[in-house]
């Protein structure tokens, strides 16, 4: 019988591990951006600076907890379809619970705010603030807004069949959209952001609700998990992030949640968002400024100007006419052009006095004496009042 010889079975060499590929958790500098490239899908931006608070807010939106103040976005156009529903509808799937109210009671208002801490998006905002007299929903919109940028702050409502006062929390992240302005109060809330109508050059894509929500997604997921990580709310609370000087004090509580997050980005987001927003809050200085406040920044451009000390009255009316669409134009043009200068110079005076600041004899050289005004009595208005003029 032929013997069988049993051959070895082959040695498998041993193959090396597949290199798994390894997907890297985004930074918070690649969400910012991934953000404001979503964006630039669907909207015309004509400023960057636009973009960079935006794409900030975003962010702050998922970290609210980490905050006393919550900025609030004012989203404005002067005119109609400037995208400002598109803003909404294309913010609504990168934040957290997302709610698009328009003209909402005060009931649904309230409840929702308290129930489910909402990211509200509120529309068509101008159909309830325009319009003269008083107005109870308005007024209450107006009170939420004030008290809503503050987490300590609630406002008392009577509720349920026995009329009991509850005190409802307001503390939310908001997106305010509509034409025109807000109440001084709630500008004074508010980062301005301004769209315009694009042109026919100008081209974004068509959004279409489930396209945009799945591009989003990964965005929203992304900023969700980093609010969520061990250290980042407590980094975000102890943050003390420095606040441009020309920025004023209400500005800078509400910059400051901002720039905490600029600076965990890292890169150029410090710089970037300081830049942006020293930039949006001057440029929507005119719009958001007081009478006085317009007054006195005209005032000390006319100093500046003269490079004197001092400025008659009359030379003093003479350079305040010289600025265009400043509302006392429009007021003292007939008498000054009719050689009445007592009444603009008596109003003049009106309007400086609460700032303690009134009209002296000064003697000239001839030994005669001219009504006027001193610079230095202006220093402390401008410096309470007025940002650090550019140098």
């Amino acid at each position: 019988m032929k013997s069988t010889t049993h051959k070895p079975e082959p040695q498998l060499k041993p193959q090396p591990f597949e290199t798994m590929k390894i997907i890297e958790t985004p930074t918070l500098a690649e969400n910012l951006a991934r953000v404001e490239e979503f964006l630039r899908r669907y909207i015309v931006f004509h400023s960057d600076a636009h973009l960079a608070a935006i794409a900030l807010w975003v962010a702050h939106s998922h970290t609210l907890d980490a905050f006393d103040f919550t900025p609030y976005l004012h989203i404005s156009s002067p005119e109609k379809r400037c995208g400002k529903s598109r803003m909404l509808d294309a913010l609504k799937p990168l934040v957290p619970n997302p709610w698009i109210a328009i003209s909402p009671t005060d009931a649904v208002i309230y409840r929702t705010l308290e129930k489910k801490t909402p990211t509200l998006l509120l529309d068509e905002v101008d159909t309830i603030f325009t319009g003269s007299g008083k107005d109870e929903s308005k007024e209450s919109l107006r009170a939420l807004l004030n008290a809503g940028f503050n987490r300590s702050s609630t406002i008392p409502r009577c509720s349920g069949p026995n009329h009991d006062v509850v005190d409802f929390p307001v503390f939310c992240a908001k997106v305010i959209a509509g034409i025109g302005k807000l109440p001084d109060t709630v500008a004074d809330r508010s980062v301005p952001i301004v769209l315009v109508r694009k042109t026919r050059r100008e081209t974004v894509e068509r959004f279409r609700t489930r396209e945009a929500e799945g591009l989003a997604s990964g965005i929203c997921a992304a900023l969700a998990a980093w609010a969520r990580a061990d250290s980042t709310l407590t980094r975000l609370r102890e943050a003390r992030p420095d606040l441009p000087e020309r920025l004023g004090d209400r500005q800078g509580d509400i910059c400051e949640p901002l720039l905490a997050i600029a600076d965990a980005a890292g890169g150029t987001w410090p710089e970037r968002a300081r830049a942006a927003l020293v930039k949006l809050f001057t440029g929507a200085a005119n719009d958001t400024e007081s009478l006085g406040e317009k007054l006195l920044a005209a005032i000390r451009g006319a100093f500046a100007e003269a490079g004197v000390s001092r400025l008659s009255t009359d030379q003093l009316l003479d350079a305040l006419m010289h600025c265009e669409g400043a509302p006392w134009v429009e007021w003292w043009e007939r008498d000054l052009n009719s050689g009445n200068r007592q009444g603009p110079a008596s109003r003049l005076a009106r309007l400086l006095k609460p700032y303690g600041i009134s009209s002296q004899a000064h003697r000239l050289p001839s030994g005669a004496t001219l009504k006027g005004y001193a610079e230095k009595d202006f220093t402390q208005a401008w410096e309470r009042y007025l940002p650090p003029s550019e140098k």
